[in-house]
């Protein structure tokens, strides 16, 4: 009985300590929540929120059910993301003190202000994704226990910390695209777990630390858009786990190491727009898994060896503005997966190989700037299903265009020009659906425009450049006419800043601009222009030009057009620049062109128009030069003033009429050259008789000479003036006689 009793008064106190350890932990669990709730709420006080994506952030919510919040399985904050909702203020350092936080990402937002340091003191936290604000001042210090730190695009300054080195626990570290400068510390080396380190679009200086190539696990290096200087270290053959390099756009010298061969994970390697120089190395091309190589724009020299073969994964290859030699080599072709080729801006001879065509995969071909001759591969249309863009302007190249490019539906950029390329226009060009840039500038193309059968042409064409060849006949009414993307581009694309791109590649190209010759290093999609001077093209520029509306350049310079300029260039409200110079346009230039608003350069120049120059607008603009050779202008800019009927003022008669009779008579210079020349050889002769008696010795002395030389000069202009006040009389006598009969007709 008594044990029983003992049990019963055992298990009372057991329940009753367990029941006070429910109540306390009941409590503790209300305070933590009620704690939580107040930091979020001072973090969401330190903010605003214009598109009120915070609204039920409020008490009578559990905050586990708060926009942007995750709780975990125990009711605690896990994670807050509040990406790209337009929030700005400060970040508050109440969301480090949530105990069980793990996640904080507010990418993309407007936060300004310091990063707080209480970020070192958060035990939980693994991820901070602060990238894409508008954070200043230093790279904060971060604890242990973080894994994850991206504050890339902010305006952080000053340099990166030493301390950055304790956090052991990072595995990616993403401080790219703000102000730091200084040296890369040599501590990142002690983050031994690090395998993404991103430090790109910065100022920092000096050389790359050896000791990161310590760092075993790193699998990504991205250091480019600095101003590192110095060497690629050796040592980063040892970085074995390394798939991504990337050390463009800085003032890196040297060899590339050819340790960088021992990387045999390496997939991505961008070298460009540093110094580097001398052959490029064997050892490159044993890197098996090489997807894209990028070393353009240095001084790398020395032939293209046929060991590109090992790279059977390459899919992007750029090797432009170097200094290689020798010929395009033919196991290119071995390539199953090359995408882009660009070799240009070399030193390349040779023939562009027919081997070429084995690759069909190919999208980006361009060799242009080289010293390539022959003719073009007629086997290019191997490329139909992927080629969008060709380019092989500026080399030698002989021959006609291939037919077979007929069948590359994709292509939507076509440069041969400055080649010796002869033939007619290949009228196939007009099937090409997705055409936007055509340039055949410079080659030695002739016949005429016209024939083509094509019902659409050019539906898409936006840059059309046939400068400087032989074509003849009549301004391409037809294509003009079908030139719709130069018709009505939408204030959509007009107002959006867009450039033409493959995958891999900014197109660019050497046109014309505004009277200069002008590399466009991207093009935007709404950049148009024609070009069809230095030909041979005759007959009247077609009325059914001014549908052109959106046309930003014209140039039809130095051809033999003849007629009028047609006022429906008045439609093309556009145009920045109109060339018509060295033609024989004649009539007056229409009023109509003073509403192009938009036009800063004008050339009429040495054509056959008349009468007055428009006044206003941009035309007050132009100069001279605009319209010198055109003899019959007048008005501003130039000095002849015009009539008040718009014709050019006459030079002043002598002899003004004594009445408006509708038979006047004006003479003036001719008659006067009339007398003064016949006076002035009678003169000379009769001076010269005169004087030829005068002794030998005084017409030898100086300053009778002079005077003797003078005399007969001036002996002659009296006699001339005489002369022409004579024929004056009997002109004016004549012309009284002429009025007295016309009188009494």
């Amino acid at each position: 009985m008594l044990s029983s009793c003992t049990m019963l008064n055992k298990r009372a106190k057991a329940h009753s300590v367990l029941f006070m350890f429910m109540f306390l932990l009941l409590i503790n669990f209300n305070l933590s929540q009620g704690n939580e709730v107040e930091l979020l709420l001072s973090f969401k006080s330190s903010i605003n929120d214009p598109s009120g994506f915070l609204s039920n952030w409020n008490s009578s919510t559990s905050f586990c059910l708060w926009h942007g919040i995750t709780c975990n399985n125990f009711s605690s904050v896990k994670a807050i993301e509040l990406i790209d909702k337009n929030i700005t203020g400060t970040i508050s350092s109440s969301i480090f003190h949530l105990p069980e936080i793990e996640t904080i990402n507010l990418t993309t937002n407007q936060l300004s202000g310091e990063i707080p340091y209480d970020l070192v003191s958060s035990a939980s936290l693994r991820y901070l994704d602060l990238s894409r604000n508008k954070l200043t001042g230093p790279t904060p210090n971060c604890s242990i226990f973080l894994e994850i730190l991206h504050l890339w695009d902010n305006l952080l300054s000053g340099k990166i910390p030493p301390e950055i080195g304790l956090c052991s626990n990072l595995k990616e570290l993403d401080l790219g695209s703000n102000y730091l400068v200084g040296r890369i510390p040599s501590s990142i080396s002690n983050i031994s777990s690090l395998q993404i380190l991103t430090l790109a679009g910065n100022y920092l200086i000096d050389q790359i630390p050896r000791e990161l190539s310590q760092m075993k696990s790193l699998k990504w290096i991205y250091f480019g858009y600095n101003n590192l200087a110095g060497e690629i270290p050796q040592e980063f053959g040892h970085l074995v786990s390394l798939n991504h390099l990337d050390l463009v756009y800085n003032y890196l010298s040297g060899q590339i190491p050819s340790s960088l061969g021992n990387l045999s994970n390496l997939q991505y390697l961008y070298l460009f727009q540093n110094n580097l120089k001398g052959l490029f190395p064997r050892s490159i091309f044993g890197l098996k898994k090489l997807i894209e190589l990028d070393v353009s724009d240095n001084y790398i020299f020395g032939e293209i060896p046929e060991l590109v073969i090992e790279w059977q994964s390459l899919e992007i290859l750029h090797l432009f503005d170097n200094a290689f030699t020798g010929k395009i080599p033919n196991s290119l072709a071995s390539l199953p997966c090359l995408q882009l080729l660009d070799l240009s801006q070399n030193g390349l001879t040779g023939e562009i190989p027919s081997l070429i065509c084995n690759v069909s995969s190919i999208e980006v071909l361009d060799l242009q700037d080289n010293n390539l001759s022959g003719p073009i591969p007629q086997c290019l249309g191997n490329f139909s299903k992927h080629l969008s863009n060709l380019n092989l302007n500026s080399n030698k190249l002989e021959g006609s265009l291939p037919g077979s490019l007929a069948n590359c539906n994709n292509l939507d950029f076509l440069d041969i020009g400055n080649n010796k390329l002869n033939g007619t226009f290949p009228y196939w060009l007009y099937t090409l659906p997705e055409l936007q840039v055509l340039v055949l500038q410079s080659n030695k193309l002739h016949g005429t425009l016209e024939n083509s059968k094509a019902i659409r042409p050019f539906r898409k064409l936006r840059i059309l450049d046939l400068s400087n060849n032989e074509f003849t006949g009549p301004l391409p009414k037809g294509i003009i006419e079908n030139l719709k993307a130069v018709m009505n581009l939408n204030e959509q694309q007009s107002s959006s800043l867009q450039y033409m791109q493959g995958r891999y590649y900014l197109y660019g190209v050497n046109l014309t601009v505004k009277g200069f010759n002008t590399e466009l290093i991207k093009i935007s999609t709404i950049f148009t222009s024609i070009d069809l001077s230095d030909n041979n093209f005759h007959g009247e520029i077609p009325s059914v030009i001014g549908k052109l509306s959106s046309l930003r350049g014209l140039n039809l310079s130095h051809n033999n057009l003849s007629g009028h300029i047609p006022t429906s260039m008045r439609n093309m409200i556009g145009l920045e620049w109109l060339d018509l110079s060295s033609n024989k346009l004649m009539g007056q230039i229409p009023n109509e062109l003073t509403g192009l608003t938009f036009l800063e350069i004008l050339n009429l120049s040495h054509n056959q128009l008349t009468g007055p120059i428009p006044q206003g607008k941009q035309f007050s603009t132009f100069e001279n030069v605009s319209y010198e050779g055109n003899l019959a202008l007048c008005g501003f800019p130039l000095s002849k003033a015009c009539n008040n009927d718009g014709r050019k003022q006459s030079p002043p008669s002598f002899f003004k009429e004594a009445d408006d009779s509708e038979t006047s008579i004006n003479f003036g210079w001719k008659v006067v050259l009339m007398g003064y020349g016949c006076g002035l050889i009678f003169g000379a002769l009769v001076g010269y008789v005169a004087f030829r008696n005068v002794p030998v010795v005084l017409i030898s002395l100086p300053r009778i000479h002079g005077y003797v030389f003078v005399s007969v000069f001036a002996f002659a202009l009296r006699i001339s003036n005489s002369c022409n006040k004579m024929a004056m009389y009997f002109v004016s006598k004549y012309i009284w006689s002429w009025r007295v009969v016309a009188a009494f007709a």
